[in-house]
């Protein structure tokens, strides 16, 4: 009846049974996980057309009450992505102090993948969600920060994909 295209019931359960892939998931859907403190990072499409922020996401982790924010600019004068994780930045007309004083990590944000361990810049949103994320110098600023002093082991700087947001 529907020729070679069929489906066998077997076929489909094959299909359902596969682990949802990396590329097969948008960045702005992508959820990753630090496997040593199980944080996670859980990127959001970045919010209006007018802003130089290219992504956005939010650092979940088990030492922190609230999800901490954090987003991606694209630095044109060193051609990288730059991500920052922040913890109650003021809003509006602020110093470099204040940002300073509320940022817990700011680095290069690169991407990995696994099978051929190439690494890259963050991609655009749009693009398919790499298989791991290197977030350098993460774990001991975070370490360092008010939410990482207590901490019996340092998170480390790699966060791998979890899955995908819906």
């Amino acid at each position: 009846m529907f020729g070679s295209r069929a489906l066998s019931g077997s076929a489909i359960l094959t299909l359902l049974a596969q682990p949802l892939m990396a590329a097969d998931c948008p960045i702005e859907r992508a959820i990753y996980a630090e496997v040593e403190t199980k944080s996670e990072l859980h990127f959001r499409a970045a919010s209006g057309d007018n802003t130089p922020v290219s992504h956005g996401f939010s650092l979940i982790a088990k030492s922190a009450a609230n999800p901490l924010d954090g987003h991606v600019i694209y630095d044109p004068d060193i051609e990288r992505p730059v991500a920052m994780i922040m913890n109650n930045c003021p809003e509006g007309d602020v110093t470099g102090a204040d940002l300073a004083a509320c940022t817990v990590w700011k680095g290069i944000i690169y991407s990995a993948d696994k099978t051929t361990g190439h690494i890259d810049l963050l991609p655009p949103e749009g693009s398919g969600a790499p298989d791991s994320l290197l977030l350098p110098g993460f774990g001991p600023a975070y370490a360092q920060s008010s939410f990482g002093k207590s901490l019996e082991t340092a998170p480390w700087d790699v966060f791998e994909f979890k899955g995908c947001a819906s």
